[in-house]
């Protein structure tokens, strides 16, 4: 993955993450995240009383996709598929150096019984800038030549 996107992540810090419900609706919600870049995984926190929690405890893992960058003036937007699952004790310290090195205001927030922390790993992106002089560009995960 180009520099250029992984620069164009760490620039933000909310995304849409839309989850797959037990009965295969989706369910989308925008949330801060963090991320780490190799390999690229993405980190969340939320109330396990909240709809995007369900699925988390239905079952292992469950599919969600992410949109990064949905300010028109921003005019660049990051997409991804893949799947989201709880993080596991052995991911704990990654969890927590990656997501509150980024948010370290939300210490203090991050305890008690209802809180929940969970990963997303992508298995197809698209990264897309509308700023280039020569025109828009696309860069996909399945695109070899980039």
């Amino acid at each position: 993955m180009s520099k250029e996107i992984l620069d164009y992540i760490s620039s933000q810090r909310i995304c849409v993450l839309a989850v797959e419900m037990m009965d295969g609706a989706p369910h989308a919600a925008t949330v801060h995240f963090a991320h780490q870049d190799d390999p690229l995984m993405f980190f969340f926190e939320t109330d396990k009383r909240y709809k995007k929690s369900e699925p988390l405890f239905g079952k292992q893992e469950t599919r969600a996709s992410i949109v990064i960058g949905s300010n028109e003036a921003n005019m660049k937007t990051f997409q991804m598929d893949g799947i989201a699952r709880l993080i596991k004790d052995s991911e704990a310290d990654l969890y927590e150096n990656v997501y509150h090195g980024k948010f370290p205001e939300k210490l203090g927030k991050s305890v008690g019984e209802n809180y929940v922390c969970f990963l997303f790993v992508p298995n197809w992106w698209r990264f897309t800038d509308w700023t280039k002089p020569e025109g828009k560009l696309i860069l996909t995960s399945t695109d070899k030549t980039k």
